[in-house]
């Protein structure tokens, strides 16, 4: 990978990240909170302004005796009695406590899906590091960019299920010419892999980095049983990649949701009809926030299963394929300063670790520094002689420094 696309990843990561929230600003500063919140979804939404008219059209129309005072009595022509109401509340709130049960799971597993293949890269890399290593380096490098090239055909894939898009669109394409770009194809390759199906993309650049692993293998002399380490590791990353595919094609039933749908339109109707027959000018305040929480929840929900998105709960998969790509190349390019030379002089000076160390509090002591210095503003100390260029991390920083202008 070039070091314009160490940059370019590096730009992504620090744009998207996820919302932080503070727990202990207390309750009401936090209820209070619109930022990260569902609260202006439902807002913008339509029906909710439907029936929170309805509602204030019933409750004027009782307030100003356009509606008569028989309508109380639950037996009269347009009476209703809250026991009727809360049978529908009832069966409504368990149906839909159920369904953000199912999309809050379905959210829990495709995140720990989605970073479990992280980690499983991260293993890949290091076998690749620790069994290839420098007898044959280009394996090494090819191997790991069509296993980065995988992951990022893997969320085009994860989009267009989600968006329903046709398979080999112009999407397609554009996707493919992006990836050049950033040094994640060469055109020749793009070329082969505009013929293969989109959903098939994913696992060929998979099969192109597991061809140039046992290449590298081979050349490295490993041991026997490293060809089929490193096939496991690729394994359960494309096993991972299939139960993200699986699980956004299978959504909770459509049948489920629209009878949901309409058990929360009706319970909404009535609750605007049953609130309006009042004098209390708390009607309208119960009744908005009530039916805020009733699609509030919903609108959660819906966004909670699907979190390969632009809502506030989406996963920010660009900051963590960005952490990811280069983590791996720091894993693969990294080395230990000095070289050999200075690993042999690290060994030489390497004396017995204390066994102290129940006494040191080194966290807290060394977090009592940084909190000291943060007071005071005093700048962090350079490493003395530092010459930068050396290795991979420290040109990536010079491109960071220097990247806004260039």
């Amino acid at each position: 990978l070039g070091n314009h696309t160490l940059v370019a990843f590096s730009h992504l990561a620090a744009r998207a990240m996820t919302f932080h929230y503070d727990s202990d600003r207390g309750l009401l500063l936090t209820a209070l909170s619109l930022h990260g919140t569902v609260i202006p979804k439902v807002l913008q939404s339509r029906a909710f302004w439907v029936f929170f008219c309805f509602h204030m059209i019933v409750w004027l129309s009782f307030r100003f005796g356009l509606m008569g005072k028989r309508e109380l009595d639950p037996a009269a022509d347009f009476g209703l009695d809250w026991k009727f109401v809360g049978v529908i509340t009832s069966i409504t709130t368990f149906f839909e406590v159920f369904y953000s049960q199912q999309c809050y799971g379905r959210y829990q597993t495709l995140y720990k899906t989605f970073r479990g293949m992280i980690e499983d890269s991260f293993a890949f890399a290091y076998l690749m590091r620790v069994h290839v290593g420098e007898k044959s380096q280009s394996s090494v490098r090819l191997s790991i960019r069509y296993m980065i090239l995988s992951m990022f055909l893997q969320v085009f894939e994860m989009k267009s299920v989600e968006s329903g898009e046709d398979a080999i669109g112009h999407a397609g394409d554009h996707e493919l010419a992006g990836l050049v770009k950033f040094g994640l194809l060469k055109p020749r390759e793009r070329d082969a892999m505009a013929q293969v199906h989109r959903k098939h993309r994913a696992i060929t650049a998979l099969n192109w980095s597991a061809s140039f692993a046992l290449v590298g293998a081979a050349e490295s002399k490993g041991p026997n049983n490293i060809y089929g380490t490193l096939s496991q590791k690729l394994f359960l990353i494309r096993s991972g990649q299939q139960v993200i595919i699986d699980t956004l094609s299978l959504p909770v039933p459509f049948q489920y949701f629209h009878l949901l749908t309409t058990m929360i339109c009706a319970n909404l109707g009535l609750w605007a009809f049953s609130m309006g027959l009042t004098d209390s000018i708390f009607a309208p305040v119960v009744f908005f926030f009530a039916s805020l929480i009733f699609i509030g929840m919903m609108e959660l929900s819906s966004d909670l299963s699907d979190p390969f998105g632009d809502d506030e709960v989406d996963f920010p998969v660009d900051a963590w394929l960005a952490d990811c790509v280069e983590s791996l190349v720091e894993i693969i390019e990294g080395s230990y300063p000095g070289g050999t030379d200075g690993m042999n002089l690290a060994a030489a000076e390497e004396v017995a670790m204390p066994r102290e160390y129940r006494e040191m509090h080194i966290f807290r002591e060394v977090t009592a520094l940084v909190q000291q210095a943060v007071d005071t503003g005093t700048p962090p100390p350079s490493p003395p002689g530092r010459k930068r260029g050396n290795t991979s991390s420290d040109s990536r920083l010079m491109l960071l420094e220097g990247g806004e202008g260039s």
